[in-house]
């Protein structure tokens, strides 16, 4: 069984997420990846992970800012399990997860 999330963005920019997908329970270990591309106003349903890795370790979004015409990288790591309001809990409890903007990756989840 995979895990799924559904993403959203909200953001000024179209992008490639990369998921850092946990192995296991240890957030130390090297992440699994997987990438998807999600377009400004886009909500897509993404299935990550197996039956043994469903936990998010982390993001890093890909994108081209505009004004100064330069690919973009902004990543996201969990370094510590835990509950509100930790990255941890943000990218672990919810079904839904909102990329309201890019610069400083500011996310926001719900059910």
């Amino acid at each position: 069984m995979m895990a799924g999330k559904n993403f959203t963005n909200k953001s000024k920019n179209d992008m490639n997420v990369t998921l850092l997908i946990r192995q296991g329970e240890d957030v130390d270990k090297p992440s699994l990846e997987q990438t998807f591309s999600l377009n400004v106003g886009e909500t897509k349903f993404v299935k990550s992970g197996d039956t043994n890795n469903i936990y998010l370790n982390g993001l890093v979004l890909a994108y081209e800012d505009a004004e100064d015409r330069s690919m973009v990288l902004s990543q996201q790591k969990v370094l510590n399990r835990g509950s509100a309001p930790t990255f941890d809990w943000v990218l672990n409890t919810y079904g839904y997860i909102t990329i309201n903007i890019t610069n400083g990756l500011n996310i926001s989840s719900s059910n």
